[in-house]
Formats: structure tokens, sequence, C-alpha cells
């Protein structure tokens, strides 16, 4: 299996597509950066989670394209067969994939908290500012894999779907409709973030919304979606036809 993650990780951390995709993680970074230069140094705390809060949802964008191409280039390359001719479980590949997806994922997210680590330093502020940030990116790099690696197995048009998905439920219907702030992935993040962060900023508890802070239950909520992700690609891999 590690042989299988290594490969498929490999195959997407292409060297464009990883600077340019970190560089759409980093806006939240350059944000901070040029509006920290001019706030007082007792809001930036603030300023900082109302940022990564709101700017940083751009690496959601980030994590569709890179997470949903984890089979999908494989497929669309033809050359999934051949991964498939070696007598293996397809738990096993479905597994494979969504560690793939989300080490991935979770490199090109750590990028971008380190973008808002070097703005943090360049404008001044404790670098406890930022550390609590990379729960928040991490928790939404796996749970994005969690559902992006299956779409784009499952769904010809994974990224305008996935775009869907982020666009239409995790921005307008989840702001509308509380019961479906529950499933946001980057609210479910942002959960974890407002349990270890004290200095959460008025922008930043909007975007948390009804959602509860907590570790515990953040991290409850992600394990449901990669078992629920994990399963729905373990059931596509054995029924449907991998050219």
């Amino acid at each position: 299996m590690t042989v299988l993650v290594r490969h498929l990780y490999l195959r997407m951390m292409r060297r464009s597509r990883v600077i340019w995709l970190t560089a759409l993680a980093s806006v939240s970074g350059l944000v901070f950066w040029l509006v920290g230069f001019d706030s007082d140094a007792a809001e930036l705390p603030e300023l900082y989670t109302d940022i990564v809060a709101s700017v940083g949802y751009s690496f959601a964008i980030a994590a569709l394209i890179l997470a949903s191409a984890t089979l999908r280039e494989e497929r669309d390359g033809g050359t999934l067969p051949y991964i498939y001719m070696r007598p293996m479980h397809r738990i096993v590949l479905a597994v494979s994939a969504m560690v793939a997806g989300a080490a991935a994922a979770s490199t090109v997210a750590i990028g971008g908290w380190l973008a808002t680590v070097v703005a943090t330093l360049a404008v001044g502020a404790d670098l406890s500012v930022a550390l609590p940030g990379l729960a928040l990116f991490l928790s939404a790099a796996i749970g994005y894999a969690a559902i992006f690696v299956p779409l784009g197995y499952l769904v010809p048009r994974s990224l305008l779907v996935g775009l869907g998905y982020i666009i239409v439920i995790e921005t307008i219907l989840a702001n509308a409709v509380t019961g479906l702030a529950q499933f946001s992935i980057w609210r479910i993040s942002m959960s974890i973030y407002a349990a270890i962060e004290d200095d959460f900023g008025e922008i930043a508890t909007d975007v948390l919304g009804p959602v509860t802070a907590g570790v515990g239950g953040g991290i409850a909520k992600l394990a449901a979606a990669l078992a629920i992700g994990l399963a729905a690609l373990t059931w596509a891999l054995k029924r449907r036809d991998a050219l």
C-alpha cells in the first residue's frame, strides 16, 4: 500500500501545480501582510483569525483541484487498469487513494499556512498568533480530501461539481439553512480552530456560524466524512468499470 500511496502522491504533486495551488492557498497570508501593517499590535490576533477564516477559504478550491485528481488522472490517462492488474482488495486501493489525496492536500495546506506565518513575522506580531491556524488548514485538507477524492473518481466533471458544492452548499445554503452548516467542511475545521484559539474576531465568529467549537466534535465529524467517503469510493471501485 505504501508504494501505491507514494505513486499517487507523486503523480499529483507536479511542480507547476504545487506552486500555483500553494499560491492560491496563500492568499490569506498576503492579505494579512498587507492589512497588518496598518493595524495596532493588539488588533493583530483577531485580525488574523478574521482573514484566515474568510480569505483562507481559497484553500478549498486548491484542495478540490488537487484531491479530485487522485484517481481521475489515472483513469483519464488510461493507467488505472494497470493498478487493477495487481491482486489487491479494493478497500486497499480506496484507502491508498484517500491517504495520498489527504497527504497532497495537506502539503499545499502547510504551504498556505506558512505564508501566514511569514506575514505574521513581517508585521511584527508574535508567532503564537499564527500557530493555531495550522489546525484549521490541516483539518480542512483532510475533510476536503474525504469528499473530493471519491468525487474525482465518481463524477466526470468533478471540478464543476466540486465548485458547486463549495459555492452553493458551503457558501450560500449553509448561511441560509442552519442545519446545512453542520456539513460544511470549512466550518467543521473552523470549530477545531476556534477551540484552540482564544482571540476569535467577529468575522471569524460569523463564518463559524451555528457550528459549535470543539476539538472532539470536529474530529468526530471529519472521521465520519472520511468513513463515508471511503465507503463510497470502495463501492465505486468494486462496481464500476475502471477503464
